[in-house]
């Protein structure tokens, strides 16, 4: 027996409960969804970290060819950005070297970030890399001594740096490869001709062929 001085009205309550009882059942359903999605978006896909060459500067940059061997005198400095674009995921590094290279020898490695470097989601980290050598070791063929020599002349160096390590993200299992060119043309300071102001260089990433990086 309805307790409601109307049936009809505890018809209408009944229906009502119902009704606000299904919405609140879709509306946790759909929320649960959502956390999934993010979820899956923030945490499953890593989006690698960007590099981006800031400024260069070149005060030394000398060949010295003794047969049978080569070697190349320099101080350069680097102001290199690294950017981690994941907007959940932290990532770590460790490993992280610059190789210096001209006409595609290398002739110097230098570290950029001390292992286990951990820069936070959508940060960037600025690293200024500061190195020389009197004579550091370097295989030039008879091509590359002449590139050398043609670059002399205008006072304007193509160098290569070429980023290498590995790279893990928050709730990753994996360490990842990790490599970077940027290619750079360095005004020697000092030079006749006029200074020219480094143009900031985006470094090219190279996509990793590992299973989940």
């Amino acid at each position: 027996m309805c307790e409601c001085d109307d049936c009809e009205c505890c018809g209408c309550f009944g229906e009502y409960r119902r009704f606000v009882c299904g919405f609140c059942i879709g509306l946790a359903i759909i929320a649960a969804v959502a956390v999934i999605i993010v979820l899956v978006v923030g945490y499953g896909h890593a989006a690698q970290p960007r590099f981006a060459v800031e400024d260069a500067t070149l005060t030394r940059f000398a060949l010295a060819t003794t047969s049978p061997s080569t070697t190349i005198s320099y101080n350069l400095t680097l102001t290199l950005a690294v950017r981690n674009p994941n907007w959940a995921m932290g990532a770590a590094f460790r490993n992280l070297d610059a190789a210096y290279l001209f006409d595609g020898q290398r002739f110097d490695r230098v570290a950029v970030a001390a292992d286990d470097y951990v820069l936070p989601a959508r940060k960037t980290a600025v690293f200024r890399i500061a190195s020389g050598a009197d004579a550091a070791s370097v295989v030039l063929g008879s091509a590359g001594v002449r590139a050398y020599r043609k670059q002399s002349d205008k006072g304007v160096f193509d160098v290569e740096a070429s980023l290498s390590g590995q790279v893990k993200y928050q709730l990753h299992s994996s360490w990842c490869r990790l490599e970077a060119r940027c290619p750079l043309k360095l005004q020697l300071a000092g030079h006749d001709a006029a200074a020219v102001a480094f143009q900031k260089t985006s470094c090219e990433v190279l996509r990793s062929s590992q299973r989940g990086c």
